[in-house]
């Protein structure tokens, strides 16, 4: 039972922070298109994307 807890909380906190990193890059797309400063937006959505799917992942692996 623990075990499948500890897949289903991993699994959406994964999920969870995998979409805030793509609405954090949407931000940075927006900011990018309007001339302003978008280099850390984007550098963070990038980091946010990618922690997303190592926890995914993880998740899966026993």
């Amino acid at each position: 039972m623990t075990n499948n807890r500890n897949w289903f909380l991993k699994s959406l906190l994964g999920i969870i922070v995998f979409s805030a990193g793509l609405c954090v890059f949407g931000e940075a797309l927006t900011l990018k298109n309007s001339e302003q400063s978008w280099f850390l937006i984007g550098t963070l959505a990038l980091v946010m994307i990618n922690s997303g799917l190592c926890i995914m992942i993880s998740a899966n692996l026993k």
